[in-house]
């Protein structure tokens, strides 16, 4: 099966889903160390009184933009899947 080639139209798509892929990641290089941060360092030095107790009011903040960029993560995927319609124009049999 050889494929068509892609329009211009097709290609703005392409140009679309690789917008929102990267959106995605950068929801994820932000949600990680976030969440990582407040959830686990930040708790484990105070219990060890590496830091001082006044560091927990900023895990609050921290768990916020977490999952906000977590909610952000899942946003941009779902956009990214409703514009793939370039995939099945190009495969309209993709299991042949």
């Amino acid at each position: 099966m050889d494929p068509q080639p892609l329009s211009e139209a097709q290609w703005a798509e392409v140009g679309t889903v690789i917008k929102f892929l990267s959106l995605a990641l950068g929801f994820a290089l932000i949600a990680g160390p976030m969440l990582l941060t407040a959830h686990a360092f930040i708790p484990s030095a105070v219990s060890t009184k590496t830091i001082a107790e006044k560091w927990n009011r900023f895990r609050a903040p921290l768990y916020f933009v977490g999952l906000v960029s977590t909610a952000g993560i899942f946003a941009s995927l779902f956009m990214a899947s409703q514009n793939i319609q370039f995939i099945f124009d190009m495969y309209p049999r993709w299991w042949q």
